[in-house]
């Protein structure tokens, strides 16, 4: 991306002239504002706003200067994310929705926002609305085409049920990018991934390995080398990458593989004078596709009497309470 993380220290740096996207509210963020900084608000399932019950959020994720994202902006863009996080209502999860949606959500907002302003920075005469446009056309194209894994997820699903039932252990793992693994843990997310002793049943147990290549040596052999050992491995990552097809995909390696339908190295966007195109989909896509088995994975336990556990989000009132509960009845069940 084209854009800088800030920190909270940032902003006392920032002047006027500058721009700061954020999803916080406080003094340090209105003291920018007044200086001529062009603040722009994004909401964020994990920090308090104007657009949820007041209360809903913990102190530790709240606005201690009692400001909200009107008070301290120019703009707001939504992210369209719930407050609550979670996309699924399971009825024998009452708690909580799960299966979170804010990595999604941001890391939309995010991509279209890289994608228009290096539009913008290369072109003085780039038109409103374009980049982003053309970012999110594509990613809702490859999130609809997920369609044609219904039954694939399905029948997934159903066997890793088995598995967890009979006391197998769930592990997710990405190497190239680390990042899809921890979307697993987040607020909604699920409890039993990556918990466990593997080595207890090694025959009984599930590996789902999400990939941004399709065919990184050292998630490949990853693959082959649980399958070996008995596991059910889950391959997620593209077919091919600018226009090559390995040989020894992981998606085909895999026992169950999905194509991420994000077949280019870089991005999707091209900005002429650039010489890399930017602004990736493989991510998103590939998380989506995580979420979508977590959830017919419920589905199929629920089903079979076997409700599993998962976690409600620290951000919000009564979060780490509920983990510690749930904690020992968690480890207990296994699942």
């Amino acid at each position: 991306g084209i854009m800088r993380s800030h920190t909270r220290g940032d902003f006392d740096q920032l002047q006027k002239r500058d721009m700061v996207f954020t999803n916080l509210a406080n003094k340090a963020v209105l003291a920018a504002r007044e200086r001529g900084v062009y603040v722009v608000c994004v909401t964020s399932s994990y920090w308090d706003n104007e657009f949820r019950p007041r209360g809903y959020n913990h102190v530790s994720h709240g606005n201690p200067d009692g400001l909200m994202l009107k008070d301290v902006s120019n703009e707001i863009l939504h992210s369209h994310t719930p407050y609550e996080q979670g996309l699924v209502h399971a009825p024998e999860i009452p708690e909580f929705s799960i299966c979170p949606s804010s990595g999604t959500g941001s890391s939309s907002i995010h991509w279209m926002l890289n994608a228009e302003l290096a539009n913008k920075l290369a072109h003085n005469d780039a038109k409103s609305v374009d980049k982003s446009a053309q970012y999110l056309q594509v990613l809702t194209e490859r999130v609809r085409g997920l369609k044609v894994y219904f039954n694939r997820i399905q029948e997934t699903a159903e066997i890793m049920a088995g598995r967890i039932r009979q006391g197998g252990r769930w592990f997710a793992k990405s190497i190239e990018h680390p990042g899809f693994a921890s979307e697993f843990h987040v607020a909604c997310g699920v409890r039993v991934v990556n918990w466990g002793d593997w080595e207890a049943a090694k025959e009984k147990n599930i590996m789902l390995i999400s990939a941004i290549s399709p065919a990184y040596r050292e998630e490949v052999r990853l693959a082959l080398e649980k399958q070996v050992e008995g596991a059910y491995v889950i391959g997620i990552g593209p077919s091919s990458s600018d226009g090559v097809s390995p040989h020894g995909r992981l998606i085909d390696v895999a026992d169950a593989g999905f194509d991420n339908f994000s077949p280019e190295s870089g991005g999707v966007i091209n900005i002429p004078g650039r010489t890399e195109t930017i602004c990736p989909t493989s991510g998103i896509v590939g998380n989506v596709i995580q979420q979508m088995i977590i959830a017919q994975w419920a589905d199929e336990m629920v089903r079979l009497g076997s409700i599993p556990y998962f976690l409600m989000g620290v951000y919000r009132e009564g979060g780490r309470e509920y983990n510690a509960a749930m904690k020992p009845f968690f480890e207990l069940q296994g699942f």
